[in-house]
């Protein structure tokens, strides 16, 4: 840490500008109980901005003089450049932005919530991470083979004197409750850690494609040199630290097997009484950690797919480019050539041939003939007996549609008492009637009113008949009509 070094991160990082601003209680306790207690990782502008505004309501009753603005001019006013508190972007399959919190802002809601009191610090299992990960470095750093087969055999002792001890014991050795608060603790902290940490990976990568766009404009570069410095970008890239671990922890987590252990291990872990004491809110991102670990390491995985589309982009507009430079070309040879039929050249042959040209004259091409139409008309169709007493008409009379007028009616009616509900809210006032059908029928109304929002990251179960059959379907909102500022 250097003087100038700090003076510069003092005066231009983001997470400094966030903790000294005016409003910081405001952004980062709102931001936090959005994004860190609502375990979301992007919020679209009418969720967020509706969630902002009621929260502006609720701090006017208690602060009256102070955050006088809108919610949509907050949250105008996070994203810009000077600020960088918020990502907003927008999402190709919907026309409404989407926010995201920056990894500036994931460092200064992680740092106030370090400053918040911790009833219980546990030391014994920080130490025995270290001696542990200590141990693994030299077990896993050597390429002597007596060392690591000296060590094997040593954890080979040990596993076998406490087989020996449980066989002639039948003591079973267990953590005391406070072991394992602690090490129940250490594992959420590094979970947080761990989230916070996917933002600054999702960064490198955004920012490795925003060099591939500047660097083509600042210079002139062909086609291939254009590919060659995006591989060699992308293999920089992987072939890094940061890199290299990411893509070692996502093979381990596309994997089924390994999903399936992690959420072993986290129901097996939340049924130990023990841990039944503890506060919900400080314990929830284990609960959720398989979850949230498959949509930030997915959500980096496609900004690492969205470097392919900057490639694809520029390649097209190369080729473009060097279409319309043929066109140049040919037209000026075209000029020349007519120049040259008035004035040619004194005792020089414009042009010489070896063989016979081959001339294919546009007028030679056949005309468009009509493709032959079938009249059936002349055909006497075929007379069938059909035996009515026999035949199945229950397809014929039992038809049904579903009235989409009646769906509203159940939604307006919600929506008469509060601004937003959701389709499990819906149904459990007004069941379903009709099935599936139905179902898909509200889901047609969500996708037609630009208001409805279909929340493709969070799920819900819908009991479909009587039966007891369960459709697992994404979380849908619908909203009142009202109208919200740009």
């Amino acid at each position: 840490m250097r003087h100038d070094d700090l003076l510069i991160t003092l005066n231009q990082s983001a997470t400094i500008k966030l903790l000294q601003a005016q409003n910081a209680p405001l952004i980062l306790s709102f931001l936090y109980d959005q994004f860190k207690r609502g375990q979301q990782i992007t919020i679209s502008h009418p969720l967020l901005a509706e969630a902002l505004e009621a929260y502006l309501d609720a701090l006017h009753e208690s602060y009256p003089d102070s955050y006088t603005a809108n919610a949509t001019y907050y949250l105008r006013l996070w994203c810009d450049d000077d600020h960088r508190f918020l990502r907003r972007y927008y999402v190709t399959d919907t026309d409404a932005a989407v926010y995201e919190l920056t990894p500036d802002t994931e460092r200064a809601l992680s740092w106030v919530e370090e400053l918040q009191k911790n009833d219980f610090i546990g030391t014994e299992s920080r130490f025995l991470r270290i001696f542990d990960l200590l141990q693994e470095i030299v077990t896993y750093s050597t390429e002597d083979i007596n060392l690591r087969l000296a060590q094997l055999e040593k954890e080979k002792a040990k596993i076998q004197a406490e087989i020996d001890q449980l066989t002639s014991t039948g003591h079973v050795e267990q953590y005391s409750q406070t072991q394992i608060k602690e090490r129940f603790f250490e594992a959420n902290d590094v979970a947080r850690r761990l989230l916070a940490d996917f933002r600054e990976i999702e960064e490198n990568f955004r920012h490795l494609a925003r060099q591939v766009q500047e660097q083509r404009y600042a210079l002139d570069l062909r086609k291939g040199q254009i590919v060659g410095h995006v591989l060699d970008a992308d293999a920089a890239l992987k072939e890094s630290d940061q890199g290299r671990s990411f893509y070692t922890f996502w093979e381990f987590l596309i994997s089924a097997q390994r999903q399936d252990e992690l959420q072993e291990l986290l129901n097996a872990i939340y049924q130990l009484p023990d841990l039944n004491q503890i506060n919900a809110t400080k314990s929830h991102r284990l609960r959720r950690l398989k979850r949230d670990l498959i949509d930030a390491a997915t959500k980096i995985i496609e900004s690492n797919r969205h470097l392919g589309e900057q490639l694809r982009n520029l390649l097209d507009e190369q080729n473009l480019l060097e279409s319309r430079r043929v066109m140049d070309l040919a037209a000026d040879i075209k000029r020349q050539a007519i120049h040259l039929v008035d004035n040619p050249p004194p005792d020089k042959a414009f042009w010489a041939i070896e063989d016979t040209p081959i001339i294919d004259m546009p007028w030679q091409r056949p005309l468009w003939s009509p493709s032959t139409t079938n009249n059936f008309a002349t055909i006497e169709p075929q007379t069938a007996t059909i035996d009515l007493a026999t035949a199945d008409l229950d397809t014929l009379f039992n038809q049904f549609y579903v009235d989409e007028y009646q769906l509203r009616r159940h939604i307006a009616t919600l929506l008469e008492s509060t601004p937003t509900v959701t389709l499990g809210q819906i149904l459990a006032t007004f069941p379903l009637q009709q099935g599936l059908a139905e179902l898909i029928t509200y889901f047609a109304l969500a996708t037609r009113d630009e208001n409805h929002q279909i929340q493709t990251n969070q799920w819900e179960e819908i009991k479909l008949d009587e039966n007891g059959r369960l459709a697992r379907i994404p979380l849908i909102h619908y909203h009142k009509q009202t109208t919200v500022n740009p």
